[in-house]
């Protein structure tokens, strides 16, 4: 049973040689500027580390290292445009067979939609080709050095919908890590305990340290409490609209009295379905079970892959 969820640039890209290197340098040993190495840096500590952590061990691990995901899929012939090309096509449609690390889908699962702008992970991309990732019995020091030489998210101007993706990228991240850690001690049965007891109110902590307020709706919800408004319910519909028509599920921002809300799609994965499919056939007879025990008037069932399960929405001061 495959099991996921906040799972970065798990599957990333294909180079088809089978000669490949650990540390790609800059081509021609190109001076490239302080400032998109930086920015590249602070996605990857915003976003990525919580998953990808290079000194969890072989049996915690949720996801690969950055330094394994840069030894298999960047090759001697391999340039920063290949590599930025095949991981923005990865990351804006994350599914099995967009993905080119079978091992490391196998065992982790495929990561869920994160919601990045191209330009965000043209700055991530940027910083994994260009700079020499240590391995993980040495990271700490190299992570440090970096934080130092490069600061944090915080020293970068990011738009109302940009900074409302980090908050939305940040708690999916927490979340999705605190979901594993309960599907891998006891199965999907104990993470519905942590869903019913847990998810919303660390979703409200993870606002309150971002000075925003941060939930998860659903036209389908399953919690009450995750119903969404009708504008959220009008955002949800001409969504699933633009999915009808092979349009990509795109993000939106509106602007309030004294604030900014933005929406953020919420797409379905092979993980989801154990919880969010067909019951009896993606959903197993205990989990739906122990489902209507704990949400007697679920509506968040028979869903497919790739489909929209609901959205975040981030509520930021304008002022």
């Amino acid at each position: 049973m495959r099991l996921t969820f906040g799972h970065l640039l798990l599957g990333l890209l294909s180079f088809g040689s089978c000669k490949q290197i650990e540390n790609k340098k800059p081509e021609s040993n190109k001076a490239y500027p302080t400032t998109p190495l930086a920015e590249g840096f602070s996605l990857l500590e915003s976003n990525c580390f919580s998953c990808h952590s290079p000194n969890a061990s072989m049996e915690s691990r949720i996801a690969p290292p950055m330094i394994a995901i840069k030894k298999h899929y960047i090759t001697e012939s391999t340039t920063e445009a290949d590599f930025t090309k095949d991981l923005v096509a990865f990351l804006n449609r994350p599914t099995e067979e967009n993905s080119k690390m079978p091992g490391a889908i196998e065992r982790f699962g495929l990561m869920p939609l994160m919601n990045f702008s191209e330009a965000e992970i043209s700055k991530i991309a940027h910083y994994i080709f260009n700079t020499e990732l240590e391995k993980p019995d040495w990271f700490e020091k190299h992570y440090q050095e970096e934080k130092e030489k490069h600061g944090s998210m915080s020293n970068i101007s990011d738009s109302p919908l940009e900074a409302g993706g980090h908050i939305v990228r940040k708690a999916q991240s927490i979340l999705g890590s605190n979901l594993k850690q309960a599907l891998n001690s006891q199965g999907p049965e104990y993470a519905l305990d942590f869903c019913s007891t847990r998810a919303i109110a660390l979703t409200d902590s993870m606002g309150f340290v971002q000075n925003a307020m941060v939930k998860r709706v659903s036209d389908k919800n399953r919690n009450p409490e995750n119903a969404a408004s009708p504008d959220e319910l009008a955002y949800i519909t001409a969504t699933k609209e633009a999915l009808a028509k092979g349009l990509p599920a795109e993000p939106k921002l509106i602007a309030a009295e004294g604030s900014y809300i933005g929406y953020y799609p919420i797409m379905t994965n092979a993980m989801c379905l154990q919880c969010h499919g067909k019951p009896l056939e993606d959903i197993e007879e205990k989990t739906y079970t122990k489902i209507g025990e704990l949400y007697p008037e679920d509506k968040a069932f028979a869903y497919k892959a790739d489909e929209l399960r609901g959205i975040w929405v981030v509520e930021m001061k304008s002022n």
